[in-house]
């Protein structure tokens, strides 16, 4: 445009030259600072447009900087009620753990304070038999001494029943018994058990019924040693808690129900009934409802507790009660079927109480006990019995012993634990080493959850105190059937 002017000016000199001159310069300057001008303003916009946009970018991440901090503030909120319930729930389960633990040292206190009480008395009345015999040894009176002598081995055998029954109850809930599982026939268990209460049940005018119809074989697996105890516990509390109104018809049943997938043994009763609120109590040991006085003479209150523990223990097993005051009680014991032709008990019989030390006579007894008051009261036994013996403290005494005797013996008996580490299966060792067939031997041991797997059935153990009818039994059993042994 300025290029126009200046030709137009050139050709027709319309201006004069100095105002021409004046105006251009005016011109050139306006043009000079409008241009300044807009291009500083363009920039000025351009530069505004570029931070708006930043601006609004820079918001956009805030919001999503926002969000993320939003979700991760939610998230640990979550965390933290999370935290928070576990930890209260970690002080709930350590309360009640705590609790639990009370609750279990109050009981076994309970129960130690009981079985104190009731040990107590039987020893007590032992030690002043015993001392009312000497003195009436020392008067010359025998008929006063031999009646005191038998009064007070009643205070020992009841001492002895109420210990193995308290330690019987003690390896149960301990964990130290190992079921060892065959087929079992029910029905001839119940038939032998029944056949041994039978006395005792007429004893105390209840009559006592096992159908023969139910006698055919029902086989189920279970423990040969242990489900004969929950059978005897079961009949002998029925027969001690009979209705005394009830004179001639007092009775307890006994029966085998078959069904396909189980056996329930059933024990009913006519007796005096126990009341709802009393199922559970009656299942702890030394708890009798019906002996507040603790009389001795009605049980020592721990065979349900006996028979509770077994069968918590025994896979597969059931225990029910169905009971009403004063119209009866019926127990009844779920056991699994098993195969009848599976691996059968071979259970010793139960001992017969009319068993007679006549039958030991000339039996050769090798006797092993580190315990010298032990080892003198059953050689005063033996003596009387008028068995052979040779006894040892040690399996070290019962290697030399074995190099100098020349009789085979027909039984070994002796103590679990012995001197210089050594066990009775060192003793089974040593016997299996020295002779070429087996010989019997039988396990006395004061000791609870010992074991003998694999070297001697759990059957072949006994423990201590022991009663001698059940010591001659047992060694009759043995020695009668020294390969079933």
């Amino acid at each position: 445009m300025i290029a126009a002017i200046v030709v137009a000016q050139l050709l027709t000199q319309a201006v004069e030259a100095e105002n021409f001159a004046a105006g251009m310069f005016y011109l050139l300057n306006v043009a000079v600072l409008g241009h300044s001008v807009n291009v500083n303003a363009e920039r000025h916009v351009r530069d505004r447009y570029v931070a708006v946009q930043a601006l609004a970018d820079s918001n956009d991440t805030l919001q999503v900087v926002n969000s993320a901090l939003a979700q991760k503030h939610h998230d640990l909120e979550r965390a933290r009620r999370d935290q928070q319930t576990k930890s209260e729930a970690l002080i709930a389960l350590r309360e009640q753990q705590r609790e639990a633990a009370e609750q279990a040292s109050r009981a076994k206190s309970r129960f130690l304070a009981a079985a104190a009480h009731d040990l107590r008395q039987p020893m007590h009345a032992l030690n002043l038999f015993l001392a009312a015999a000497d003195e009436a040894l020392l008067a010359r009176d025998v008929e006063a001494s031999s009646r005191l002598i038998g009064e007070a081995r009643k205070a020992s055998v009841l001492t002895a029943r109420l210990f193995n029954a308290v330690l019987d109850l003690s390896k149960l809930e301990s964990g130290h018994v190992n079921p060892n599982y065959t087929s079992v026939d029910l029905s001839r268990v119940t038939a032998e058990t029944v056949e041994q209460l039978a006395p005792f049940a007429a004893s105390c005018g209840v009559t006592l019924r096992y159908g023969k119809a139910q006698q055919k074989p029902a086989w189920v697996r279970t423990d040969a040693d242990w489900i004969p105890r929950v059978l005897s516990n079961l009949i002998s509390n029925g027969i001690k808690y009979a209705d005394p109104s009830k004179t001639g018809r007092r009775a307890v049943l006994v029966g085998v129900v078959r069904m396909p997938n189980y056996v329930r043994l059933d024990v009913l009763d006519n007796g005096i009934g126990i009341a709802s609120e009393h199922w559970d109590a009656i299942f702890q040991p030394f708890v009798q409802i019906g002996n507040p006085e603790r009389d001795r003479e009605k049980g020592l209150g721990l065979g349900l507790s006996i028979v509770n523990a077994v069968v918590s223990l025994l896979e597969g097993h059931r225990l029910e009660l169905k009971s009403i005051v004063g119209r009866g009680s019926r127990f009844s014991v779920r056991m699994p079927v098993a195969d009848p032709f599976a691996l059968q008990d071979a259970a010793i019989a139960p001992a017969d109480s009319a068993s007679s030390p006549a039958s030991l006579r000339g039996l050769y007894v090798l006797l092993v006990e580190d315990d010298s008051l032990v080892r003198a009261s059953m050689e005063a036994l033996f003596a009387r019995w008028g068995v052979l013996f040779d006894s040892v403290r040690s399996v070290a005494e019962l290697g030399d012993l074995l190099a100098e005797i020349e009789r085979v013996p027909d039984l070994v008996i002796s103590d679990y634990r012995l001197p210089e580490r050594s066990t009775a299966s060192d003793v089974v060792r040593l016997l299996g080493e020295h002779f070429s067939r087996p010989v019997p031997c039988l396990v006395v041991t004061g000791e609870a959850g010992v074991s003998t797997q694999g070297v001697l059935p759990a059957r072949c153990v006994l423990s201590k105190p022991l009663s001698p009818d059940l010591l001659i039994a047992r060694m009759l059993e043995l020695t009668e059937a020294p390969a079933q042994a």
